[in-house]
């Protein structure tokens, strides 16, 4: 099979559809993430201290900003996902609407076979070339709701938004992060800049956002790589841009955290529709 990348951008954030071969590296996003493994190669993911195994019963719910990996329990080929990215925007709305938080006490999402079956809709629209872009939201956000809903029964309602209760000093430190990224730091030097010691920035970092610096930092630097490439810029200059010694490094680096090659990244930022999704035409 090709290696497939879709993306659907909607009010609620982005879906991807991903193809995956190899392991992902401890990586976290600033938005929350909802993963569906929707077949192939069994897998599993490690949330903070937590271990997940994908099923067609259980999903992947990720905070933002925890760290999570992926991890191929077979060699019997490539493993797909339907995945969410989701606007922070988008969840504080309904969180003001519904009068509570949306953030997942547990990272395993039970799955039955009402939001299986909206999965496999999803999929279906989302690499459908004739369907209207609002029918496509429309489903997302009914299966979005629906997954967040399952997981707060199984597990009770969440804490509440850990973007309110962030140390003034983490704070400075991942707005450090996101005016350097081109600059090699290291994580000493960050904590430093925020007059923090090495032993307290790592203690910080784990209860308040439950990642450590490092992989924050790889984040920061992998969501501007992302954007630069979904620019259009040359990829030689984005991986020197971004302290990359050579284009082959910042390549291993880009596929290592989202699972794709930054050319294949593009062409589906370009067009979000692929030929083929694991060999299904539109």
């Amino acid at each position: 099979m090709a290696e497939a990348y879709a993306l659907h951008e909607g009010a609620f954030g982005t879906a991807i559809v991903l193809e995956l071969r190899a392991n992902l590296v401890a990586h976290a996003h600033s938005e929350t993430q909802i993963a569906f493994w929707l077949g192939g190669a069994r897998a599993s993911a490690r949330v903070g201290s937590e271990i997940v195994e994908y099923s067609e019963n259980v999903a992947l719910g990720a905070n933002a900003f925890e760290s999570h990996d992926m991890t191929l329990l077979d060699d019997s080929g490539s493993c797909l996902f339907l995945a969410f990215m989701l606007s922070n925007q988008w969840l504080e709305d309904r969180a003001k609407a519904q009068g509570r938080t949306f953030r997942f006490p547990s990272p395993r999402i039970p799955i039955d076979g009402a939001l299986r079956q909206s999965c496999w809709r999803v999929l279906d629209l989302i690499i459908s070339a004739h369907e209207a872009r609002a029918s496509v939201d429309d489903e997302v956000e009914r299966l979005l709701v629906a997954a967040i809903n399952a997981s707060s029964v199984q597990c009770g309602e969440a804490k509440a938004s850990v973007r309110t209760l962030l140390d003034h000093r983490l704070r400075s430190a991942v707005a450090y992060m996101r005016d350097t990224t081109s600059e090699k730091l290291t994580v000493d030097e960050i904590a430093a800049r925020v007059g923090l010691s090495r032993a307290h920035f790592f203690t910080l970092f784990r209860e308040q956002l439950n990642t450590t610096p490092q992989v924050f930092w790889s984040a920061v630097r992998v969501e501007e790589a992302m954007r630069r490439v979904a620019d259009g810029g040359p990829l030689t200059d984005v991986a020197l841009d971004l302290g990359f010694s050579a284009p082959g490094n910042f390549s291993r680096f880009f596929k290592d955290h989202t699972g794709v090659s930054p050319s294949i990244f593009r062409r589906a930022a370009r067009d979000p529709m692929p030929a083929t999704v694991t060999g299904v035409p539109h």
